[in-house]
């Protein structure tokens, strides 16, 4: 079914692609960040795996990092995290993992925990906010660990897991 358009007089007129125009990327403005409203999402970084990591300790480890250089020194970082399948194995007593955002100091920003008394597999989905007043590039990190000394492991058990990093126009 071809594409129609109504001209002023409301005649239908079937649209040919000869006569629609091709737009290069050169073609296209370029929005300067400095022109765009605050709150305005500046880029976005996204970065996934699906292999398997497990930690069997309350020390967190290494999930998985991300980085982005900061287009403005006033913007805002959101990071969000998210672990498909948080597999957490009961040891001595209980069941509970954790999964952390860790900023480009090593500092927590956000935890989420998640477990039951007993074994336990869910999805677990944290969000930070990190404001690094640079526009130097800025590393971040997820970290897992056990919840309690009394739980088993806390695993990705090869399913996916994502860091996303949003700059934020402040």
């Amino acid at each position: 079914m071809a594409l129609t358009k109504l001209n002023f007089s409301g005649n239908q007129q079937a649209l040919v692609a000869a006569n629609i125009p091709t737009l290069t990327n050169t073609q296209l403005p370029v929005i300067q960040s400095s022109k765009l409203p605050t709150n305005s999402v500046l880029q976005v970084i996204t970065n996934t795996s699906v292999a398997t990591v497990s930690n069997a300790n309350t020390t967190a480890i290494d999930l998985i990092t991300a980085s982005i250089t900061p287009k403005e020194s006033s913007s805002l970082i959101m990071i969000k995290g998210y672990q498909g399948h948080a597999n957490i194995t009961v040891g001595t007593s209980n069941a509970y993992g954790a999964l952390y955002i860790v900023d480009p100091s090593s500092n927590v920003i956000a935890g989420s925990f998640v477990g039951h008394s007993t074994a336990n597999s869910s999805n677990v989905t944290v969000v930070g906010f990190h404001s690094p007043a640079s526009t130097s590039s800025q590393t971040y990190k997820l970290r897992i660990s056990t919840g309690s000394g009394g739980t088993g492991t806390n695993s990705t058990d090869g399913q996916r897991y994502t860091i996303e990093l949003s700059e934020i126009k402040q």
